[in-house]
């Protein structure tokens, strides 16, 4: 539908790092008043994000914050490193 009324090609696609990204392709960049173009395909993706959120009231708070926040110390912080091993095998 998107691509229809914006005269785009629109996918999903790994970058380097794994992580998805959107790709929009299109010969016309657009305007900030054109219905076609990349830049009215991105104006949709935006409002359908928005439009998303507001329906699942409202998303994360920090987007940034991805991982359940730590409770007290770290484990690693407590314990004494591993002992190693010398070049003739003893502790």
């Amino acid at each position: 539908r998107m691509e229809d009324e914006t005269g785009t090609y629109i996918f999903m696609a790994l970058d380097g790092k794994g992580e998805e990204r959107l790709i929009i392709f299109c010969h016309d960049a657009g305007s900030k008043m054109s219905p076609t173009g990349r830049m009215a395909a991105e104006r949709l993706v935006n409002e359908m994000v928005q439009e998303k959120l507001r329906d699942d009231g409202g998303g994360r708070k920090d987007s940034r914050s991805r991982s359940p926040p730590r409770r007290g110390r770290s484990d690693s912080r407590r314990r004494s490193p591993p002992r190693r091993n010398d070049s003739r095998g003893r502790r």
